[in-house]
């Protein structure tokens, strides 16, 4: 199973924020003239996602043990 690191909090708070924006422009007419920035928010978030879930298989794969020496 893969880690739950700090991209992917960010991501899911990112995208979620312009989903909340999204559904405020379709209950008001001012936040309606911003849908552009809304899917762009919402995409970067996605993109966030992504690059938390590249980072920890990475991780996951490349994990090198830090051994404690003992003199």
């Amino acid at each position: 199973m893969l880690m739950l690191n700090s991209e992917i909090i960010a991501g899911v708070s990112l995208f979620l924020l312009g989903f909340l924006f999204f559904i405020a422009g379709l209950l008001n007419s001012i936040w309606a003239t911003i849908f552009i920035v809304d899917y762009l928010i919402m995409a970067i978030g996605i993109a966030t996602i992504g690059v938390g879930f590249w980072t920890a298989m990475y991780e996951r794969k490349n994990n090198l043990h830090h051994t404690k020496h003992h003199h």
